[in-house]
């Protein structure tokens, strides 16, 4: 009776790594009606304007390891879209 009790418990965590895992997602920047950015894995909004006006800080999806930033244009605004990448 407790090897049986034994193998459920065993069983959920021997079966974790089975199955498909969530297609990668990216961030893509739209400003005025033109794409300001695509493939950002996070976007960080700041708190404080440069030069007056509203800047956006991310992870650069063209050089590993760098920080880049996006000033929102004047009398813009812009829509942070997730995207999600197919796999096939």
């Amino acid at each position: 009776m407790r090897l049986r009790h034994l193998i459920w418990l065993c069983l959920p965590v021997t079966l974790a790594g089975c199955g498909g895992s969530k297609p990668p997602a990216t961030i893509s920047i739209t400003c005025g009606g033109n794409v300001a950015l695509a493939g950002a894995v996070t976007v960080d909004v700041l708190g404080d304007p440069v030069n007056g006006r509203p800047t956006l800080s991310f992870p650069d999806p063209a050089n590993a390891g760098q920080t880049n930033t996006l000033a929102v244009p004047a009398h813009q605004s812009c829509t942070i879209t997730p995207t999600i990448i197919p796999t096939s």
